[in-house]
């Protein structure tokens, strides 16, 4: 049976402006304040120079409130602050129809890509990192589409982007690793829902992404969530879904070697 999945990351509404602070260089840090602190402290930026997309919040919060009030089902909602996050969620479902609205694709991160990414270079070291998510289970919050492709759970997969994505210029290789199952992407003024009948409902944060002062929109999502259900919502924020996968090959050596000394 399959499931239907709608992923919202907030970076989307920092369409505009996230390129600029992308393209700054600073270093990736897994502490989000610690990044934020060192950028604005090493490069000539204010917060309010990274304003968002107010169509694009809109588009979000409106798909959020139908798919809570105006859904046929009961849908799991989790919330998280990075993306990855979203497969302790479905990581265990199959037959996945999963609408992903984002800036980035998420389906590979172009961790070893350089400055070209749709050329033979380019699809080289995406081919790389794809093989480093097959064999060694990296799985990140910007390549856990590929993580569910891989493993044969996806059936559908729409990209709702932002024109201004420089992931675009990949896409090519998307559309080439998808070729088995069903992709589309397309911008927000080219989508429209076709209901709003979801099984499992995920909205992150990203503050890697996200400067401090629009974090609050993150907690709007909460409050609507909370008052709309009545319950409290779950927020991933003591855990990520990569870090549970970074020793496993390691594991299985130590256990294979125990095995055979036994």
């Amino acid at each position: 049976m399959t499931k239907k999945v709608l992923s919202i990351d907030l970076d989307y509404i920092m369409g505009p402006t996230i390129e600029v602070q992308q393209d700054a260089n600073i270093a990736h840090f897994d502490n989000a304040t610690a990044k934020w602190d060192l950028f604005f402290d090493k490069l000539p930026f204010k917060e309010n120079q990274f304003y968002i997309d107010q169509g694009n919040l809109i588009f979000c919060y409106n798909a959020f409130l139908k798919a809570l009030t105006q859904n046929k089902k009961t849908p799991e909602v989790l919330f998280g602050y990075d993306h990855d996050s979203i497969l302790y969620l479905i990581g265990a479902e199959k037959n996945i129809d999963l609408i992903n609205i984002d800036h980035h694709d998420d389906i590979m991160h172009g961790t070893f890509c350089g400055e070209g990414q749709n050329d033979e270079e380019g699809w080289e070291a995406l081919r790389k990192e794809l093989y480093f998510l097959k064999e060694h289970h990296w799985v990140n919050e910007g390549n856990w589409g590929a993580w569910l492709h891989t493993r044969e759970k996806l059936e559908k997969f729409t990209w709702i982007h932002n024109p201004e994505s420089e992931n675009m210029e990949r896409n090519d290789f998307n559309v080439k690793l998808f070729e088995d199952i069903s992709y589309t992407f397309c911008t927000r003024q080219e989508y429209e829902f076709d209901n709003y009948d979801f099984d499992y409902i995920f909205v992150c944060l990203s503050p890697q992404y996200m400067p401090l002062v629009h974090w609050h929109y993150f907690t709007i999502f909460l409050m609507a969530y909370e008052s709309i259900t009545g319950k409290q919502p779950k927020v991933v924020h003591d855990k990520k879904f990569e870090h549970q996968f970074n020793h496993l090959n390691t594991h299985n050596e130590i256990l294979h070697q125990r095995t055979n000394g036994g």
